[in-house]
């Protein structure tokens, strides 16, 4: 009767461990399940970045040629006074 006893404690265990273990991998599920959405969320805010960047880019290429017109401008208007 003892054995029987415990064997059944053994089962017992055996079926806890089971039941951590299936607890274990349910969080290890979740876990991967966050960090494929924050790798989606990392890839989406580059691409805004990205974005952000060339806009800037744009940005400073207006500035440029603005400042070129008013060199331009100015130039005339130097030519115009003095002449």
């Amino acid at each position: 009767m003892e054995f029987k006893d415990s064997l059944m404690e053994f089962k017992a265990s055996l079926t806890e461990f089971k039941d951590s273990l299936m607890e274990f991998k349910d969080s290890l599920m979740e876990f991967k399940d966050s960090l494929t959405e924050f790798k989606a969320s990392l890839t989406e805010f580059k691409a805004s970045l990205m974005e952000f960047k060339d806009s800037l880019m744009e940005f400073k290429a207006s500035l440029m040629e603005f400042k070129a017109s008013l060199m331009e401008f100015k130039a005339s208007l130097m030519e115009f006074l003095f002449t």
